[in-house]
C-alpha cells in the first residue's frame, strides 16, 4: 500500500534588496573576511581596483556606499575623494577611507579631502556598522535638511496660486482661512468677482494630502479659474475647435449653467488626462449675486456648506454631483437659493469635522452646528476666526489630522 505524499517543507523567500558597496583598491587577502562583514550589514560588495575606473562606474551605477583604499591605484584615496567630491551626482555618496598599512598620514589626507570616516587595519563587524551607519546618517541629515528648504519652496509657490487678497464688493464681506496638514495642502479656495458684478465663490479638497496633492490642487484651481473667466482668468479663448478648449462665456448664460460648464470642463479634463492617477477633488462652487442675495451653487461631492442666520443654520447645501476627475461625462446640477442680508455662506473642508483631540475624538458635526447656534449678527471675519480657535485648542496644539481650510461670505 502507497503511503500518502507529505507535503513539501514550507519555504521562507526574503525580498529585501541588498545595497550596494563599491570597495576601491587592492583585493587582498582578508576580502572574503570584509565580504562577510558587508553582507552582514546588508550591503553586497563590488571590487574595484583603479580610482578611475571606479568614478566611471560610479556614473553609471547607483551605489550606496564607497569603501576606498589611501593608497589605491590611479590616483590614490584623496584624488579620487576630491574628483568625487566636485562631481554634482557623487559628492553625496557615503565613503568610508582605509589603509592596509594603518598609514596615519595617508588616512588624514583621506578624511581632508572629503571621507566621512575612516576604517582601521583590522575591524570587526561593530566597528563597520557603526562607522557605516554614521556616515551614511550624515548624508541623510544634509538631504534632508535640502528636502526641508525644497518644501519651503515649495510652500511658497503653492500660497501664489490662492488670492492674495479676498475682493472687495459692495453688499458683501469675505473671509478665509486655510491651515496645511504638512507643508504643502491638498485644499485651495478661490474667490473673485465675474464680469457680471456677481461673486464666484470656491473651496475644494484633493483626495490624499503632502506634495501629489498640492500638485493638484494647483491644477484644480487654475482649471476651475480659467474656465470661469476666461479674460481674467489669463486662458485662451478658443471657440469649438478642441475637445478641452476654454471659451468665453456666451453672454446669456445663466449662473446655474456657468458652474456646471465649469464642473463639467475641470471633470472631464481630469478624468481624461490624468486619471491613471486616481486623483480627485471635492469642490464647492456658488455664483453670488451681492445686490439681489441670489445664490447659486453647484456641490461636487463636498462636504455641504452651510448658511447661518440670527437663529443658527438656516440651510446646507448638499451634494449635487459626484467629486471632480472621478470618471468623465458624468452630469452636475447646480441649484438656486438666495442669502438674505445679515446671513453667511459658511464652507469649510473635512479638516474642521475630522480634527482630532490628542485622545483620537473628532472635532464633529454635531460640534459645529453646535458652534453655530445663538451667534446673530456674527460677520465672515467673526466666524471664521471663531472656529479656526475652536480647532487649534480642541487639537491642543498637536499635529493636525488634516488640512483645514474655511471660506465665508456675509451679506451685509
Amino acid at each position: 500500500m502507497n503511503r500518502p505524499m507529505s507535503a513539501p517543507p514550507a519555504t521562507v523567500t526574503t525580498l529585501r534588496q541588498l545595497n550596494k558597496a563599491m570597495v576601491v583598491g587592492r583585493k587582498e587577502d582578508t576580502f572574503a573576511e570584509q565580504t562577510n562583514l558587508l553582507l552582514a550589514q546588508h550591503f553586497l560588495p563590488y571590487p574595484i581596483e583603479d580610482t578611475q575606473a571606479a568614478l566611471e562606474r560610479l556614473r553609471k551605477e547607483k551605489f550606496d556606499l564607497v569603501i576606498v583604499d589611501a593608497e589605491a591605484p590611479g590616483g590614490g584615496g584623496p584624488a579620487f575623494l576630491k574628483a568625487l567630491r566636485a562631481d554634482a551626482a557623487l559628492r553625496d555618496l557615503p565613503v568610508l577611507a582605509r589603509s592596509p598599512r594603518d598609514d596615519a598620514a595617508a588616512l588624514d589626507q583621506c578624511l581632508a579631502s572629503g571621507a566621512d570616516d575612516y576604517l582601521p587595519r583590522e575591524y570587526g563587524a561593530a566597528v563597520l556598522g557603526r562607522r557605516m551607519n554614521a556616515a551614511i546618517d550624515r548624508h541623510r541629515i544634509k538631504d534632508s535638511a535640502a528636502m526641508r528648504d525644497e518644501m519651503r519652496v515649495a510652500r511658497h509657490i503653492q500660497r501664489d496660486f490662492l488670492p492674495e487678497t479676498l475682493p472687495s464688493m459692495a453688499g458683501l464681506e469675505l473671509q478665509a482661512a486655510l491651515h496645511p496638514a504638512k507643508q504643502v495642502s491638498g485644499d485651495f479656495y478661490d474667490a473673485f468677482p465675474l464680469a457680471t458684478g456677481q461673486l464666484f465663490f470656491v473651496v475644494g479638497d484633493v483626495c490624499d494630502k503632502g506634495v501629489g496633492a498640492a500638485l493638484f490642487m494647483a491644477l484644480f484651481r487654475s482649471l476651475i479659474r480659467a474656465s470661469a473667466d476666461p479674460e481674467g482668468g489669463g486662458a485662451t479663448q478658443v471657440r469649438n475647435t478642441a475637445t478641452y478648449a476654454v471659451s468665453t462665456a456666451p453672454d446669456a448664460e445663466t449662473p446655474a449653467e456657468l458652474l456646471v460648464r465649469v464642473a463639467e470642463f475641470t471633470n472631464n479634463y481630469i478624468a481624461r488626462l490624468h486619471g491613471r492617477t486616481n486623483m480627485f477633488a471635492t469642490v464647492f462652487m456658488a455664483i453670488i449675486d451681492p445686490q439681489s442675495g441670489a445664490c447659486t451653487y453647484l456641490n461636487a461631492g463636498h462636504e455641504p456648506p452651510l448658511v447661518v442666520g440670527a437663529q443658527g443654520i438656516v440651510q446646507e447645501f448638499r451634494p449635487t454631483g459626484p467629486a471632480l476627475g472621478m470618471m468623465p461625462d458624468v452630469p452636475f446640477g447646480a441649484v438656486d437659493s438666495t442669502l438674505d442680508h445679515g446671513h453667511t455662506l459658511f464652507a469649510f473642508t473635512d479638516g474642521l469635522v475630522e480634527a482630532r483631540n490628542p485622545s483620537g475624538e473628532e472635532f464633529g458635526n454635531a460640534r459645529l452646528r453646535a458652534m453655530l447656534q445663538g451667534k446673530p449678527g456674527e460677520s465672515a471675519t467673526a466666524l471664521v476666526a471663531r472656529f479656526v480657535n475652536a480647532v487649534q485648542l480642541f487639537g491642543q496644539q498637536g499635529d493636525p489630522h488634516d488640512d483645514l481650510t474655511l471660506l465665508a461670505a456675509t451679506r451685509l
